[in-house]
């Protein structure tokens, strides 16, 4: 009979066999984060296109300079509604209807739109300078039926850098109300998590954790310039805008974890802004080359098998050779 010694080189022996095929899933692996998937332009020649969505008929929805456009699966372009014209800022899926943010220059107030399919529109709320002084909202979600806003900016007339909000606008009450006011930079986008927010800052390039009570935590740092923010079950997927307007074509898309861990997913693929997952894909809106374009197949589950799973094959080979060993020399 084979003694263990024997046993044990033929352990060495299966795993020297099983190296090369994790070495390749790991070779795979390191592919995904390589600019290797396909980007589909889905319309283009738009005017500063920023916020992205899909909405309950599976359209894109975009704000644009002066308007809210909806795109459909075959790419036609249609105006939703128009808006005073100005950089654009976030659109939200709200029911069936969406929410738009209209900016305007100061002195004029920025309102907050609920607008229908059709293009009917109603006035939420105008966001007039306060007490603390409004600047420029930009970001937009929803906790329950309030709606979260991500103020860039707070001072519209004298800018201190980094002096950003996260706003409550409650649709009981009709009235705004401050969650956090320092230590946000410049809050770009919010991504709601039961009762806390997750904020990109577009100033000092940080993902931030943000409390109901409105305590500020620093998750993750060098992000670039992080605008728009989705969560794909695990992690978070991020627009880097990379100083877009200065050194445009060097955007990226990156996976941050909770825990601050940073990836890049995609780069050098112009100026990335808004953001939307569908199924497998990401679209995103360029602001600079005024299009919106398709990633596809970056989300898919990839062929590498976790380490646990390497193992198992490990062990049933090896436990298989001894059943074969024992068979043919038993004695």
């Amino acid at each position: 009979m084979f003694t263990i010694k024997t046993i044990s080189s033929l352990f060495v022996l299966l795993i020297s066999a099983v190296s090369p095929f994790i070495n390749t899933q790991k070779a795979k692996a390191a592919s995904f984060s390589s600019n290797s998937f396909n980007i589909e332009t889905i319309a283009s020649g738009l005017a500063t296109p920023y916020a992205v969505a899909f909405d309950s008929n599976n359209q894109l929805i975009v704000t644009v300079d002066g308007a809210l456009i909806k795109i459909d699966r075959s790419g036609n372009i249609s105006t939703v509604t128009s808006l005073d014209p100005g950089v654009p800022s976030d659109a939200i899926v709200f029911g069936s209807d969406y929410v738009v943010i209209e900016p305007a220059d100061p002195p004029a107030p920025t309102s907050l739109l609920q607008v229908t399919p059709t293009g009917d529109v109603r006035e939420l709320t105008e966001i007039a300078s306060d007490p603390m002084g409004f600047g420029d909202p930009i970001g937009l979600a929803i906790q329950n039926q309030d709606l979260i806003i991500a103020d860039f900016n707070r001072v519209n007339n004298d800018p201190f850098i980094g002096d950003g909000r996260l706003l409550r606008y409650s649709n009981q009450t009709k009235n705004i109300s401050v969650i956090a006011s320092s230590n946000l930079g410049g809050a770009a986008e919010v991504f709601v998590d039961g009762e806390n927010f997750w904020v990109t800052d577009f100033t000092f390039g940080r993902l931030l954790f943000v409390t109901a009570n409105g305590d500020v935590t620093e998750v993750a740092t060098g992000l670039g310039q992080p605008l728009d923010i989705e969560f794909d079950g695990q992690d978070f997927l991020i627009t880097d805008f990379a100083n877009g307007f200065e050194t445009p074509k060097n955007g990226r898309i990156l996976r941050v974890s909770k825990t601050g861990q940073v990836e890049t997913l995609l780069s050098d693929i112009g100026n990335p802004s808004g953001l939307a997952i569908d199924g497998d894909d990401l679209v995103f809106t360029d602001i600079v080359d005024g299009r919106v374009a398709r990633i596809q197949g970056i989300l898919a589950p990839q062929s590498v098998p976790e380490s646990s799973s390497i193992w198992a094959i490990v062990i049933i080979g090896t436990l298989g050779l001894t059943v074969i060993i024992n068979r043919q020399f038993k004695v």
